[in-house]
């Protein structure tokens, strides 16, 4: 097994290489003690909020009360400001929504709004949400997608055939349509499609305005694609990924549509695939937690799972931590656990791993486990 010199320079503590047994890896630059926070990451890629839990959960800091929903919203108001560089925004000046965003108090809604260029994702979010609202679900007709999905093989040429034809008949057909008739191509979509739409939105987002140079888009770029194995496990998710596209190129202002192309569509959520990190009910009892939703952070997503891993992650409102939970000698790799699997068994870990995240796991619990076993 061999280690390549590292690569990529994201934190003091630790060097990530390129490995012979599990690709990327995080290894500790020197001994380290117990309790040593090697990471903290505030810099997500995009985040989706469940829609079960769109008004229960602060949308700045996931604040989350037993179920209450949170009585601050984005008012039309507090955007005057803003609107001279979004006309568009200012036609629904008389059935604003808020954007789908609520928050828990006043701080955290004034906090949202300071994000720079933030009106510019709020026009989106809004777009999309008075788009989805006078949306007519059909749930037989999505029935009938996934079964006729479902009984295709998935190779790289069929989904790379089916991007090829949106690039070359679909796009240019909605090129050539007046933009008030552009309606006519909108898919009908549920909520789960709705919601990726705000999370790749929200990407774009961040990819137009983060520094190129920056630690966190160089992390982002170089992030592993899981398209392939996880439209074979499922391959309804070809069509969800087709139905988010076409919405989202027919709703999203200029401003965010120019940087949604098909190349950068397929990697924000083939690299969503396997290192979304879960937003959870911040809560001791993990057996009892509610699940929120999931985001991306780009720099975080390069330690690999352990079912005995060094390193306990926590979230703090909207910040990720990372803390050793034990001595580290130099050159160990660094290790998360992913999904909560640890007080499975090893037959049950193994088999949901390799179904969810697509690897065996090889880690020196798991190898012991099974010597066990068997």
């Amino acid at each position: 097994m061999t280690v390549t010199e590292s690569y990529l320079q994201i934190s003091e503590y630790f060097d990530i290489n390129e490995t012979s047994w599990g690709g990327r890896a995080c290894f500790s630059k020197r001994d380290l003690n117990n309790g040593q926070v090697v990471l903290e990451v505030e810099d997500c890629m995009g985040t989706s909020i469940d829609y079960d839990f769109r008004k229960e959960v602060c949308h700045y800091c996931y604040k989350y009360n037993n179920g209450k929903s949170m009585k601050v919203k984005i008012s039309f108001n507090d955007l005057q400001d803003c609107l001279y560089e979004f006309p568009q925004l200012a036609t629904y000046k008389a059935k604003f929504k808020g954007a789908g965003l609520w928050f828990c108090c006043d701080t955290c809604r004034d906090k949202y709004l300071s994000i720079h260029n933030i009106t510019e994702l709020i026009e989106s979010y809004e777009i999309l949400l008075e788009s989805f609202m006078r949306m007519i679900k059909n749930k037989s007709l999505l029935e009938e997608q996934e079964q006729d999905y479902n009984g295709i093989t998935i190779t790289k040429e069929y989904i790379d055939n089916t991007w090829e034809d949106i690039t070359t008949r679909w796009i240019p057909m909605v090129r050539k349509t007046k933009a008030t008739k552009r309606a006519k191509f909108l898919p009908q979509i549920s909520e789960d499609e709705y919601n990726c739409c705000r999370f790749v939105s929200e990407t774009l987002f961040r990819i137009k305005h983060l520094d190129p140079g920056s630690d966190t888009l160089e992390a982002f770029h170089n992030l592993q694609s899981n398209e392939l194995s996880k439209i074979q496990k499922f391959p309804v998710l070809l069509n969800f990924q087709v139905l988010v596209f076409k919405t989202l190129f027919v709703l999203l202002p200029d401003n965010l549509k120019n940087s949604l192309t098909v190349q950068a569509f397929r990697h924000i959520l083939g690299s969503e695939y396997g290192n979304a990190f879960g937003i959870w009910q911040d809560t001791e009892a993990v057996d009892s937690r509610e699940y929120f939703g999931y985001w991306v952070f780009p720099k975080a997503s390069y330690f690999n799972h352990s079912c005995d891993p060094n390193i306990t992650k926590t979230r703090i409102d909207r910040k990720m931590v990372f803390t050793l939970n034990r001595d580290v000698a130099c050159g160990e790799e660094l290790n998360i656990d992913y999904s909560g699997v640890l007080d499975l068994p090893v037959d049950r870990r193994q088999k949901f791993l390799f179904e969810n995240w697509f690897f065996v796991c090889g880690c020196n619990r798991c190898n012991s486990d099974l010597k066990l076993v068997h």
